[in-house]
């Protein structure tokens, strides 16, 4: 199979191959050879296009259509590619209300519910409610229709929470007035700190190659350390098997997150209690804008090798 193996047999790893190929023959120096390939790509999905909206018709006339259909895009392949050539049997919106109410009971057994108010140009306008003092806070429940809508509706360009910006604000306020009424106990636990490394003898790489920051096999699953190399200060971390890597420092004030704490894949700011999800790319859950700087991050010969 030439230099594009087995390991993508799933739709994102096929689609992100496909990506790549094209983006290199874009760049063949070749005018003439170029543009015919381009040409030849081009003609094969029209083609497949064709064929997937004449199969997708034929299934007009049976009496279990939506059943079938169904089905079908409950596959992540062919979900990915009735998506490139816009023929999902549903709509956005559709799509969108359907993960919606699948989503609900969940929420209202955590205290909370969704109503959505509609789609469009891409973005799903919604509103969040929080019944009772137990409820989660939005931005968990944000988080959790997220979840849902990033399979219903990958193409989806974003979320909008009526009212989300003041709720926020007035939670934070309130969690303020709270912390000032409560005073600090000097026996009370506190909660761990990141481990920091420091090495005597760091290997500084300034022309952006890969360097070698720890191993592995020795690093524990859902622990963060601080790596100190030279003048770049390294925030590493493992969750769900994957490794990720960060500049540390707070996306808002640009602190350390020395006492940054961890739950899940969130990294909790402990300046401002803000949750940077790792797995988004260190994205800030209470505030979208703000995000973590991160680095590349790959993991060679039981080491793990970050791009500086």
């Amino acid at each position: 199979m030439s230099e594009v193996q087995e390991q993508y047999l799933n739709a994102e790893g096929m689609v992100e191959q496909l990506n790549l190929l094209v983006e290199q023959i874009e760049s063949y120096p070749d005018a003439k050879i170029r543009e015919k390939t381009l040409d030849l790509v081009q003609i094969i999905l029209a083609l497949h296009r064709e064929a997937l909206r004449r199969v997708l018709t034929s299934l007009d006339s049976l009496p279990e259509k939506e059943q079938l259909l169904s089905q079908i895009a409950g596959d992540d392949v062919v979900r990915a590619i009735l998506l490139i050539h816009g023929l999902l049997p549903n709509d956005l919106q559709t799509r969108v209300a359907a993960a919606i109410d699948e989503l609900r009971p969940f929420l209202i057994s955590q205290g909370g519910d969704v109503e959505l108010l509609g789609v469009n140009d891409g973005h799903a306008r919604m509103r969040l409610m929080r019944n009772g003092q137990g409820a989660p806070p939005i931005s968990a429940l944000k988080l959790e229709i997220e979840k849902a809508l990033i399979e219903a509706a990958p193409e989806l360009l974003g979320i909008e929470i009526e009212g989300e910006a003041e709720q926020i604000e007035a939670t934070a306020k309130a969690a303020a007035i709270l912390g000032s009424m409560i005073p600090k106990k000097s026996n009370e636990p506190q909660p761990p700190k990141l481990i920091q490394i420091k090495r005597t003898n760091p290997v500084v790489n300034h022309d952006g190659k890969w360097v070698s920051v720890i191993r592995s096999l020795t690093f524990e699953e859902g622990a963060f350390k601080i790596i100190n190399y030279a003048d770049v200060n390294i925030l590493v971390c493992k969750t769900g098997g994957d490794f990720y890597a960060f500049r540390n420092c707070c996306a808002s004030e640009n602190r350390p997150l020395d006492d940054a704490t961890f739950e899940s894949s969130m990294l909790i700011c402990a300046c401002h209690g803000y949750h940077y999800d790792l797995r988004r790319k260190g994205r800030c859950v209470e505030k979208p804008d703000l995000k973590l700087g991160s680095l590349p991050v790959k993991i060679e010969d039981d080491k793990v090798k970050v791009a500086l």
